[in-house]
């Protein structure tokens, strides 16, 4: 999804969109400090979600969403609670009230994903494999036999179901190529795992089919989340 941060408040634009990074599938459309800047977006390129800001100079985000004829999905960020109700008329998909926190966040977005899922028109979903370029020939990985894999310098590690296999690629590369796969989620800077294949979570170690894999800090909030949301913790 495509997400566009309105807020007065440079910090409030910053931890959004250091959220939205976090987030496998988010993309930042852009960041404005008003209505009017936003309004110059919305014209000119799609945006599926509207992080949107309520006590903003020269036009308030209620009378902005309301002068819209065909409004994307909109979350509400603000310190104050008097307008939630009003949100909600407006067919707000949350409101979230600041300082807001990850958990939270990721909440919200996952709202509005399952929001924006249903309003696609119907396709093939994502097959579950992929082609990876592995000891100089491109290699057929099968997804759901992906058990994790580990960074080693240059090259990452990819434990499978059937053994393991040498791939010549970054972290970042491969997190980006994995996706649009909801179950992996990147758990430190060395480790993308396959939530699927957890069978324990302990503290800040996963297991994975008894492997341990440590949480990093940066990450374990994120983490946290989408294991609670799997009720794994």
């Amino acid at each position: 999804m495509r997400i566009l941060i309105t807020d007065d408040e440079p910090i409030a634009q910053d931890i959004l969109e250091t959220y939205i990074s976090k987030i496998p599938g988010m993309q930042l459309a852009g960041k404005c400090r008003n209505a009017i800047e936003a309004y110059r977006i919305l014209s000119s390129q799609p945006v599926d979600v509207l992080l949107l800001d309520i006590n903003m100079p020269e036009i308030t985000g209620m009378d902005f969403i309301k002068s819209l004829k065909a409004p994307p999905l909109v979350i509400f960020t603000t310190a104050y609670t008097e307008y939630a109700i009003e949100s909600y008329e407006l067919n707000a998909i949350d409101y979230l009230l600041k300082p807001i926190s990850f958990e939270r966040f990721l909440k919200a977005i996952q709202k509005a994903n399952d929001v924006w899922q249903h309003q696609q028109p119907a396709t093939k979903t994502p097959d579950n494999t992929v082609f990876i370029k592995a000891d100089g020939k491109l290699v057929r990985i099968d997804l759901t036999q992906l058990l994790y894999a580990e960074a080693l310098r240059d090259y990452i590690q990819l434990h499978t179901t059937d053994g393991k296999k040498l791939i010549h690629c970054t972290m970042k590369s491969l997190e980006e190529t994995l996706a649009p796969y909801a179950h992996f989620i990147r758990v430190q800077k060395s480790y993308i795992v396959n939530i699927q294949y957890i069978t324990e979570a302990d503290g800040n170690t996963l297991y994975i089919k008894g492997q341990p894999v440590s949480i990093g800090n940066t990450y374990k909030e994120q983490v946290l989340a989408v294991l609670n949301k799997y009720r794994l913790v």
